[in-house]
């Protein structure tokens, strides 16, 4: 039974090989599902061709060099061309550095966080398609958890997360270019697994780090899925306190997780900041955290006036990630595989109807 959110040291291993080989790999592996012959054009009712760019800004403060991607109303009728995300993920549809569309002045703004050893390119299924219905989607790889940059206490020090945005808010907000287009009282976040957590953590949600090292370093269940590497962190260097602690961003209106990581982890003080308007979206499938006791344990424990939760029967954990090609079923079948086969789209489809709603309602959208 897996207690967090994180690919385990085979599929990670996996990723690693499909992105060194790219298309070298055979792509017929048995029971594979078709991989996705064109780019999502995201939904009929779509309003905004789809503006995609990129920025690094540096916290020189915990040193962290925060690079970021930012999906975007661009102008309907924007030339948009296929995207890249790696070669085991498809790709999408943008306008690589279009002009923002001048329709509104400000746009909602939407922080948007990837998952434990994933990046921020990997949530454009979501990003642009959001970016498509008129929000302004700002993601970014978080150092020391991000594909290429991620070790057992870079996941440990999860706290960071929330951390990357508010310096990223901070930034943006001032920056000539993006600050007159971002309406800083519309503002909300998403996020997938870690990235959940990231979300929850922007409104007031604190991590139980201490629970997380007590639970894989004891030797009864420090061999569990999901304390690979965790349970050799040294968690002296750590500051417990530092690591519970608050990161809400008063800025953050309303919070989306997917699949949220440390769903089992929280106490009732862990949650008893969160004011805001809070939806979840859960996979009944979910193979690194058992639905009942993980996702279904911590929707009960949200406030449930203010909390949403969607429970996708036909998912699991990795279905918020992007649809695969066929090199990625045949490289990293676990990343690929769904708790029913095939269903992935249908799943992305609901997901995102509901992302859009949320974020319209909460953010005051109109």
């Amino acid at each position: 039974m897996s207690l967090f959110s994180r690919c385990s040291s085979r599929a990670v291993l996996l990723i690693s090989a499909a992105l060194l080989t790219g298309g070298c790999a055979s792509s017929h592996g048995a029971g594979q599902a078709a991989a996705p012959t064109t780019a999502s054009t995201y939904a009929k009712d779509r309003v905004y061709a789809v503006g995609l760019g990129s920025l690094t800004v540096e916290d020189t403060v915990r040193h962290r060099s925060l690079k970021t991607v930012l999906w975007y109303p661009a102008a309907p009728g924007t030339r948009m061309e296929t995207q890249p995300t790696s070669p085991i993920f498809a790709p999408f549809l943008a306008a690589k550095d279009a002009p923002v569309s001048d329709a509104q002045e400000r746009w909602p703004v939407v922080l948007l966080s990837h998952g434990s050893g994933g990046a921020a390119i990997n949530m454009s299924w979501l990003g642009a398609h959001l970016a498509a219905h008129g929000f302004l989607v700002v993601s970014v790889n978080h150092p020391g958890n991000t594909y290429g940059d991620d070790n057992p206490e870079g996941y440990a020090r999860g706290y960071e997360r929330p951390r990357d945005f508010t310096v990223l808010l901070d930034h943006l907000l001032k920056d000539s270019k993006w600050g007159p287009r971002m309406d800083p009282e519309r503002i909300g976040a998403a996020g997938h697994s870690m990235g959940g957590y990231t979300a929850l953590a922007l409104v007031g949600a604190r991590m139980n780090l201490e629970w997380i090292a007590r639970v894989c370093t004891a030797p009864e269940t420090r061999d569990h899925v999901g304390c690979e590497g965790l349970r050799d962190v040294d968690y002296s260097r750590i500051d417990m306190a530092v690591a519970r602690a608050s990161y809400r961003d008063p800025r953050v209106k309303a919070a989306l997780a997917l699949a949220p990581g440390m769903a089992g982890s929280y106490e009732a003080r862990d949650l008893a900041d969160i004011h805001a308007e809070v939806g979840l979206v859960l996979a009944k499938g979910d193979e690194l955290m058992p639905h009942e006791l993980m996702g279904m344990k911590l929707a009960g424990q949200m406030p449930a006036a203010s909390t949403r939760t969607l429970v996708l029967d036909d998912a699991g954990h990795f279905t918020f990630l992007p649809e695969c090609t066929p090199l990625g079923f045949e490289v990293a079948p676990p990343l690929c595989r769904d708790a029913v086969a095939g269903t992935r789209t249908a799943s992305h489809e609901n997901t995102k109807m509901q992302a859009v709603e949320f974020f319209r309602r909460t953010l005051d959208v109109r």
